[in-house]
């Protein structure tokens, strides 16, 4: 066995120690709100929880999967009877433990996931749909392949065309049957259809949420919570919670200036954006983000209970629906953002680049061009997981929001 090094275990510590008052200082944030209620203490147990991704694994008597991307249907996890762990970390001091072999600019979540893996031995099997290109090497960043299961699912980058179908319809079907050989647990139709008839309620009670999101009267902050905890929650779990929250939220004092939120994904314990946001006197009550708004795809449709049909209603919907930035047939993103912003009155639009996050950043002036050339107000962020910046993202959010009056 080889010896452990000194070194590398006093900065594993050091760590540890610094990541625990990271989370600590945030909760303390959360909790002094006067908008906090009660109802929230789960979501933020499970969050911290998932921060020591071994730990959660070793607490749960279910196979646990890790996953990358939305773009694994949670209902075949919920169908298999394993639980579903999204390997997401917004934590600016994990990023310490990421190996030194990583690009300068490297994506911050990708950086910290990376310290995330080096600060315990996740022994697991992961599901890595190849979405942006982070994702597509991470196996080889943090060599992962070389002990690890893993399935990748070969996302074709074009949505609009037949071929396109039938290629992430067989992905599907083979991510079915690599689910069944890993949980060992046969997947039927018939559970396949109590898995997607549960994510359908989970989706309704999701829609209510939005709608009240869309009022101001559930906190940007709350909404974080709540969905980015969905991926480590028993469904049934998770939707006993939210119908509580719901029930205990109250409204705000006074409303502020509504802001649609767009760009790269905000994951815990990293709500910088959110709370500076808030502090500018602006409220986010519209996200396409992949870690909020688009975490639920939506409901799924079928033409009747083969499995033929059922796995076709779930592609379509993981595969269609979706408005990633990695598309490169991707005009549905632009509508599916004026669509919203002419619903609910928003003139505002934020969009959030973390660095070294391509696909956005890439996106960002094509939205800018289009949404200015409508009339709407357009600010892009360029961030990290950093706090120095902050003050200065303040004064800049502040002029914005004077632009809307």
């Amino acid at each position: 066995m080889k010896p452990a090094n000194p070194r590398l275990t006093r900065l594993k510590n050091k760590t540890l120690s610094l990541m625990k008052k990271e989370i600590e200082d945030l909760v303390q944030v959360i909790k002094k709100r006067p908008d906090y209620i009660p109802a929230l203490e789960t979501f933020i147990k499970t969050l911290i929880q998932a921060q020591s991704p071994q730990e959660f694994i070793q607490s749960t008597d279910k196979k646990v999967i890790l996953s990358l991307c939305i773009q694994a249907p949670l209902e075949l996890f919920h169908a298999a009877g394993v639980q579903p762990f999204k390997l997401a970390c917004g934590s600016h001091i994990s990023g310490n433990m990421a190996p030194l072999h990583l690009p300068a600019l490297t994506c911050p979540m990708i950086k910290s996931i990376s310290g995330l893996l080096k600060l315990g031995s996740v022994a697991g099997d992961f599901v890595i749909p190849t979405t942006c290109d982070w994702v597509v090497k991470f196996s080889e960043l943090t060599k992962l392949h070389e002990s690890t299961n893993i399935h990748f699912m070969e996302l074709p980058h074009l949505r609009e065309n037949e071929r396109s179908s039938k290629r992430w319809l067989n992905e599907i079907k083979v991510f079915k049957n690599w689910l069944e050989k890993t949980s060992a647990c046969r997947i039927t139709p018939r559970t396949l259809v109590k898995s997607i008839n549960i994510y359908a309620q989970a989706y309704e009670l999701y829609s209510t949420m939005i709608k009240l999101r869309r009022k101001q009267k559930v906190p940007s902050l709350h909404f974080a919570l709540i969905i980015n905890a969905m991926p480590y929650l028993e469904i049934e779990t998770w939707m006993a919670n939210t119908a509580a929250y719901v029930l205990d939220l109250k409204g705000p004092d006074k409303k502020k200036e509504p802001i649609f939120l767009t760009g790269s994904p905000i994951v815990f314990p990293n709500y910088k954006m959110l709370t500076l946001i808030e502090n500018a006197q602006m409220a986010v009550t519209a996200d396409d983000l992949c870690t909020m708004e688009r975490t639920f795809p939506g409901a799924v449709a079928w033409r009747d209970k083969s499995e033929y049909a059922l796995l076709n209603a779930l592609a379509q919907r993981n595969h269609k629906a979706c408005i990633c930035p990695t598309f490169a047939d991707n005009h549905r993103r632009l509508n599916s953002i004026l669509s919203t912003l002419e619903q609910h009155h928003i003139r505002g639009i934020i969009f959030h680049v973390l660095k070294g996050c391509h696909p956005y950043d890439m996106e960002s002036g094509i939205l800018e061009t289009q949404l200015k050339k409508r009339g709407y107000r357009f600010l892009k962020i360029e961030t990290d997981y950093v706090k120095e910046d902050e003050q200065n993202i303040v004064t800049r959010l502040e002029a914005f929001r004077r632009t809307l009056k």
